[in-house]
């Protein structure tokens, strides 16, 4: 999991999260360092997975992540409410030479059949959805039967201290450190406990969930019944 919501944070995907906003912030998560990052996070999380698998993003903002799952050799559909962020995605992925696709749509009425893919992952924008239940529930009904959604976001349990160490493992100048801890400071406000999670969960198709939790991070893993 590691710091998954400081390398993506961003605020509530609403019109705010198009046009400079959106290209502003894709500029800031497109540095060197972040996308060899986002190599090996994909390598991770795609470990096990078979070479044909189907893999959706959602919220994937400027798709870079989606692109690194795709490099790999995956087919990777990102699903983003931003057609900004789309229009982005889709340039990036062009310009990388990478065959992935990206969608501009809502989590709560994905536009995709019945059980289309056989994995899911969804990285530190959980919190922000207006309508979780029918998020999860989208999330289960684009799932394959056996498939497997993953989860990671803030935990609601960080301590000002975790989020401490958190920040100066960043090795930030001071202006930037402040700005950062203030800001995972608001983001905690709307994040999730284990526990929380867990009943939102068991309000939805999925019924039930792993969760762990490291640092200031939860990993949720669901899966859709065989």
């Amino acid at each position: 999991m590691g710091n998954t919501e400081v390398r993506h944070h961003r605020t509530k995907l609403l019109p705010e999260m198009e046009g400079p906003v959106a290209r502003a912030y894709a500029r800031g998560r497109g540095t060197a360092p972040q996308l060899a990052l986002y190599r090996r996070q994909a390598a991770e999380i795609t470990e096990g997975l078979p070479a044909d698998a189907a893999v959706l993003e959602v919220a994937p903002g400027p798709g870079y992540f989606t692109v690194e799952m795709a490099r790999l050799g995956f087919a990777v559909t990102g699903l983003d409410v931003s057609r900004t962020f789309v229009g982005l995605a889709q340039e990036y992925a062009r310009a990388e030479g990478v065959a992935a696709e990206f969608r501009q749509g809502d989590v709560a009425a994905m536009p995709f059949a019945d059980g289309s893919f056989d994995f899911l992952i969804c990285q530190a924008a959980f919190k922000n959805f207006a309508r979780p239940v029918a998020a999860l529930d989208e999330m289960h009904r684009v799932l394959r039967p056996g498939g497997v959604a993953v989860v990671q976001d803030m935990s609601k349990e960080a301590t000002n201290p975790q989020i401490d160490a958190e920040v100066e493992s960043m090795a930030l100048g001071k202006v930037a450190a402040f700005t950062t801890r203030q800001t995972l400071g608001g983001l905690r406000r709307r994040a999730y406990t284990p526990a929380q999670f867990t009943a939102t969960v068991a309000e939805s198709a999925f019924r039930t969930c792993t969760v762990t939790t490291e640092g200031i991070s939860l990993e949720v893993r669901l899966t859709r019944a065989a």
